[in-house]
């Protein structure tokens, strides 16, 4: 089916393209307002007009629309005026919300309804075109005697709908004249002018409402794509279609609801990062093809409208393919590398990338290693646990504060954190701790790409790119209502699991990668490891992951004075002398179920304690055999009420 074209979703076409449907649609609704509304068409009195007051309740819910529409309206006057056409322009209930008349016959337009705050509903005035355009969806003229009441059999109304991408009606426009030929088939033209307006507004409409998505303008001709859109299509950040125009949803048999929710790919045989790229050459059209059909149309691509601006010539390969910190990440594990493969498609796209992973799996690296890849890379890299911090601290940290704002503060203020990061990446580590409030306030930035400090009226333009990161489960987090819905929507659009290094395939690679690097750092030669102590480290479950396996690598070579590891040189837990301080196979000092370590250890709380006792109360030790920070051990005792025999009185 060629793009464009007037077959709907249920397979009916546009009424305008059939007359005789038309005549069809005009008799039913002769038969209801007779029958069904018991209308009396000899009533010779004129519409009623609305109070002022009646009339501003039914104008506020098309405030926006009512600006987009006058200027549509008043470019199709200029050219029906002569004719002695009035345009209206009516809400989904029929009134007249919006008109334009020629003045000198004012009097003779009221008399016959072409007014403001007349109401031209079936129910009411039986026949006419604004009721039938409302109720069928779709463009009619009704013409002279079709008119149900007496009053209006002079009249020639050419109406059309303003329609919703879900396909509910916004508004009809309405052409009518006074007097004119009796051939119905005058007004055919004066119908398509009208249809063609309220195209013109429906669109408008649509690029206002969806300005903050990559919007598809397509065309069934590449030669008028630019300046004659027929399909409109909205995608969000991870290429899933938002909505769609009516016009395009004809045009493939699909509805609204059916597409809503696809991805782009499922649609269009092309790739997201291809349209990406696309939005950042302005006017440069795609060529695409339809998968159901196979049909070929053509796309411009319009991005963000609240993204600043990208000068494609930034773009350079010295920017872009700064890769081999995140290649070297990966190693030779299979799912690292299609993280790696993934982050490199769509850094610099825009997009908010979400890392999970256990405690230590290497999110703030992983994240590092993005930023270097990306063209912000010469810009900042700023990290902030929202774990580590306190809540009656976040809020200044993350959005800085004017001078005054509070007691404590600097005298001349202090940026935050998102403004520190203008230009280049915000890590934000342990996102799943951010208080409500604050995560309220992160919403608008992402969204608005604006800060507002503490204590200032003026908010700020910031450009950055958003990494979280958390091994917590957002979902439950969302269900339980401790994360915001929207928020997790805004930052999972692109979405990263590290695995643990239990999970990983290249263990024993990766600990002769960490060594080499340790015992240069330490000894300025790679470290080594005998076969038996190598063997032991294999076997290990590592709850604290890749930075628990540094820090022993790194004590070890301390210990071994930087001569081959032994199993000797290994903390003891390892060498299986202190049984009781093997850590369990998934422990994590953050909401993750902790097995039992021994048979009285029954819940997170008694994991703590178990692991502290072992620790002789070192919070430090204890954050080290966690494979966490000491903060968030502070926190987790905070949280269950611990308190250290060393500060009992």
């Amino acid at each position: 089916m060629t793009l464009g074209s007037p077959r709907s979703a249920t397979g009916r076409e546009d009424a305008s393209d059939m007359p005789w449907r038309a005549d069809d649609i005009i008799e039913r609704s002769r038969q209801r307002s007779m029958h069904l509304h018991r209308l009396d068409p000899g009533r010779k009195d004129p519409p009623r007009i609305l109070t002022a007051t009646d009339l501003h309740d039914h104008r506020a819910p098309l405030e926006e629309m009512l600006n987009m529409a006058r200027s549509g309206m008043e470019s199709l006057f200029l050219q029906i005026r002569d004719a002695g056409y009035v345009l209206l322009l009516t809400d989904p209930h029929g009134v007249t919300v919006d008109f334009i008349n020629n003045p000198l016959l004012d009097h003779e337009l009221r008399h016959a309804g072409l007014h403001l705050g007349t109401c031209w509903s079936e129910d009411t005035e039986g026949t006419c075109a604004v009721a039938l355009a409302n109720l069928e969806r779709r463009s009619i003229t009704v013409h002279h005697a079709e008119h149900f009441r007496a009053p209006y059999r002079a009249l020639t109304c050419s109406a059309a709908p303003i329609l919703a991408p879900n396909g509910q009606v916004l508004a009809i426009l309405d052409a009518s004249a006074l007097y004119s030929p009796d051939d119905k088939r005058s007004q055919h033209l004066l119908l398509q002018m009208v249809k063609s307006t309220a195209r013109m507004i429906e669109n408008a409409h649509f690029f206002r409402q969806f300005d903050k998505h990559l919007v598809l303008r397509l065309s069934a001709r590449r030669e008028f794509l630019e300046v004659a859109t027929e399909g409109l299509i909205a995608l969000d950040e991870g290429g899933r279609i938002v909505a769609a125009n009516q016009a395009f949803l004809q045009s493939v048999g699909r509805s609204s609801d059916a597409l809503t929710s696809a991805h782009l790919e499922d649609v269009f045989d092309t790739r997201l990062d291809r349209l990406l790229d696309a939005s950042l050459l302005h006017q440069q059209a795609l060529a695409l093809r339809l998968r159901d059909s196979g049909e070929q149309c053509f796309a411009l691509v319009r991005g963000d409208r609240k993204r600043p601006p990208v000068n494609v010539s930034d773009r350079s390969p010295a920017l872009t393919q700064n890769d081999h910190a995140l290649r070297a990440l990966a190693g030779s594990d299979t799912g690292m590398e299609r993280n790696v493969e993934l982050a490199l498609r769509v850094v610099d796209k825009g997009l908010a990338i979400l890392l999970q992973g256990e405690s230590g799996t290497g999110k703030e690296a992983f994240a590092k290693a993005i930023h270097a890849a990306s063209r912000r890379q010469s810009k900042a890299f700023v990290a902030v646990n929202c774990a580590a911090i306190p809540d009656t601290l976040i809020e200044s940290e993350l959005f800085g504060y004017k001078d005054g704002a509070f007691t404590g503060a600097r005298s001349k203020g202090a940026r935050g954190k998102i403004q520190q990061a203008h230009g280049g990446t915000l890590f934000l580590d342990e996102i799943g701790d951010m208080p409500l409030s604050m995560q309220t306030r992160l919403l608008r930035v992402l969204s608005e790409r604006e800060v507002t400090p503490l204590g200032s009226e003026t908010s700020m333009q910031v450009d950055i790119q958003v990494i979280c990161a958390t091994h917590r489960d957002l979902d439950e987090l969302v269900s339980s209502g401790e994360f915001r819905l929207d928020l997790f929507y805004r930052l999972n659009s692109v979405t990263l699991r590290l695995p643990s290094l239990r999970e990983r395939t290249d263990k024993e690679g990766l600990m002769h990668k960490i060594l080499d690097d340790e015992g240069r750092e330490l000894y300025a030669h790679g470290g080594s490891i005998s076969n038996q102590a190598l063997t032991v480290l294999l076997t290990h479950q590592w709850p604290g992951n890749i930075r628990q396996l540094k820090n022993t690598l790194r004590a070890a070579l301390a210990v071994s004075g930087g001569a081959t590891i032994e199993l000797e040189h290994l903390p003891a837990e390892l060498q299986g002398i202190r049984r009781a301080g093997f850590p369990p196979q998934r422990m994590s000092s953050l909401d993750i179920r902790i097995p039992r370590i021994e048979a009285d250890v029954h819940s997170e709380r008694d994991a703590l304690i178990h692991v502290l006792q072992e620790s002789q109360w070192n919070i430090t030790d204890a954050a080290r055999k966690l494979g966490t920070c000491r903060a968030t051990v502070y926190r987790r005792m905070q949280k269950w009420e611990i308190i250290s025999p060393n500060r009992q009185n």
